[in-house]
């Protein structure tokens, strides 16, 4: 259940639940047929025995969303297009010109698609409701857009945009990695990722004291923070890019612990339990986040 990365999303407007289960159920997930490359749809957050599409908990609405894709080994699909090409060159003394060596390669797709076994993933997000807020478990801009856009298709109207802070990301994370520190609630931890902006070099530190003489020189030759590993409240440690996509989140000991403890009666008391403790803290979090860099932009 706990979160391993977040992609922000603020709603611009109220979320329309009204017949959700059934305008869900519209996009529920298919499993790939034969000639299917892809497909994406909904299955129920709480697990295969599950039937609801949707789980709501203290304010906050979950969803799930499976995605399952057949792909062509990329050396077997080259083999093959290169033997069919050897075969009308030595039979018909000819040149394969590039439209019809694409058109080969679609067909070989389509033949082989049928052997291609699937492979399946699932991308976890939720909509919370005072907050106006959109949180998807994915590090991939691309991934989060993909789950919106179904969640979009499936709600007939979703006005959700990219979260984003009043100060720009990367000289805020610089200044902090050249003070040694952060502001409070949040600390430096022991990893970051360094690029140069004329040359575009990268130098990447893990496990080491980010205050070290050694990556503030780095920064004096004008190198900018592109990732920095930070901890929050003792709570949270994660990394935060320059995109604003936090990744690797790791939460405490004793928040996980304190999860744990809870007198639940079945698996769904404590799945409801570990979710309202998380969506908790990340409203906090996010909140905090936000003020570190200015507040939110007032384009959203």
């Amino acid at each position: 259940m706990w979160f391993k990365n977040l992609r922000l999303y603020r709603l611009n407007a109220a979320l329309d639940d009204s017949q959700l289960e059934e305008r869900l159920s519209e996009k529920a997930f298919q499993p790939c047929g034969k000639l299917d490359p892809l497909k994406y749809g909904w299955v129920p957050p709480l697990g295969r025995k599950a039937t609801l599409l949707s789980h709501t908990a203290n304010g906050a609405t979950l969803f799930c969303a499976k995605r399952q894709e057949k792909q062509i080994p990329a050396a077997a699909l080259k083999e093959a297009l290169e033997n069919k090409l050897f075969e009308i060159q030595e039979e018909e003394g000819r040149p394969v010109g590039r439209k019809e060596r694409q058109a080969i390669k679609d067909e070989l797709i389509f033949t082989m698609l049928p052997q291609a076994l699937p492979r399946s993933s699932t991308e976890v997000g939720y909509v919370h409701h005072a907050d106006r807020m959109v949180l998807v478990n994915v590090s991939a801009a691309k991934k989060a857009e993909e789950f919106l856009s179904l969640l979009r298709e499936s709600l007939g109207s979703l006005k959700a945009i990219p979260m984003s802070t009043h100060n720009p990301i990367a000289p805020v994370l610089t200044e902090w990695l050249r003070n040694g520190s952060a502001p409070t609630p949040f600390t430096l931890g022991e990893q970051c990722e360094l690029r140069a902006s004329k040359d575009e070099r990268v130098i990447r530190f893990r496990k080491q004291d980010l205050s070290a003489d050694e990556v503030r020189q780095h920064l004096d030759t004008g190198m900018h923070v592109r990732q920095l590993e930070l901890n929050w409240r003792d709570t949270l440690s994660f990394v935060l890019d320059d995109e604003m996509a936090i990744k690797s989140m790791k939460f405490g000991d004793e928040l996980l612990e304190k999860a744990g403890e809870a007198d639940t009666d079945s698996a769904a008391d404590a799945f409801d339990n570990e979710f309202t403790i998380m969506s908790a803290e990340l409203s906090a979090f996010v909140k905090d986040l936000l003020e570190a860099f200015g507040g939110e932009s007032e384009l959203a």
